[in-house]
């Protein structure tokens, strides 16, 4: 199960750009895009750009009721047969994993400086941002493991029963 949602990033003279972010509830592995808006096709590239980066089959995501994940998003679910999930209404916290991963993004990548007014190269250091956070950054819920070395471990080992999670409803 895959948790979604929008970050704004705001640019000099009120402009915005729109981090997408996907995020797996197991393995807090994540997969980030940077579109110009927020709009429902733009949430069906990043759902199809989802199935070609994350190393496992999407089982169901999880959304808020937002734009970006009505209309064209929604029918590529039902058209992929993917389960899609709504959370309540302004309930941010029933999609904590997504939420405590932006501000991650805020604090780690924003606040340092990465942030820029073209589009390309937001989409690279995004891109950049993505793999340090799945490949490099250690995660306390994790063990201190990063998603690769803790994806890596469950395939070994099998998922112990300590560290199943209850998805909240």
């Amino acid at each position: 199960m895959i948790q979604m949602d929008t970050k704004y990033i705001m640019l000099t003279g009120g402009h915005k750009f729109y981090q997408f972010t996907a995020i797996d509830v197991l393995s807090k592995r994540r997969v980030l895009r940077v579109y110009s808006s927020q709009s429902s096709r733009n949430g069906a590239l990043f759902l199809k750009e989802c199935f070609g980066s994350f190393p496992f089959p999407l089982r169901a995501a999880q959304t808020d009721n937002g734009a970006p994940f009505l209309k064209e998003f929604d029918q590529l679910c039902k058209q992929l047969n993917l389960p899609h999930y709504f959370t309540y209404p302004r309930q941010p916290k029933q999609n904590t994993y997504v939420e405590i991963s932006h501000g991650a993004d805020e604090r780690e990548f924003y606040q340092q400086g990465h942030i820029c007014a073209i589009l390309s190269e937001m989409q690279k250091g995004i891109k950049q941002w993505e793999n340090a956070w799945n490949a490099f950054r250690p995660h306390e819920a994790l063990g201190q493991l990063t998603p690769d070395e803790y994806s890596q471990k469950i395939k070994l080992q099998g998922l112990p029963t300590k560290n199943v999670i209850v998805l909240q409803t």
